[in-house]
């Protein structure tokens, strides 16, 4: 039980960064299941470029990446993964960044499952 408006959001802005890093033709995978019967992940990967450890380390802060990359890369306004970052803290989870397995980023948010029924 969650925000499903909140998650939405968050969904469709990992995905819309997803589709900007990755080049024509390569793959984005949107990806939820339950983790331990308390949690639900919820990935979004892709092909793209990937982010390095470094990049990795400050993805969520606000305008870094988009500082570094707007001259080499399609950006946005540099707000959309701190913005997600802190709503999904928010709604009592957490938020991670690593290399996909199709080569780029994973992008996943874990959050707890309420007492209600589960969509599937």
């Amino acid at each position: 039980m969650t925000d499903g408006m909140r998650l939405r959001q968050i969904v469709d802005g990992l995905l819309e960064n997803a589709l900007r890093a990755t080049p024509t033709g390569g793959e984005v995978v949107l990806a939820a299941r339950r983790v331990d019967g308390r949690h639900v992940r919820v990935e979004v990967r892709d092909s793209g470029p990937g982010l390095s450890t470094s990049d990795a380390a400050v993805a969520f802060e606000r305008g870094v990446l988009r500082a570094k990359y707007r001259d080499i890369r399609p950006v946005n306004t540099g707000l959309g993964l701190s913005i997600a970052a802190r709503l999904v803290t928010r709604m009592g989870g957490t938020i991670t960044v690593q290399s996909a397995a199709e080569g780029g980023a994973c992008f996943a948010v874990v959050l707890p499952v309420g007492d209600g029924p589960v969509a599937r």
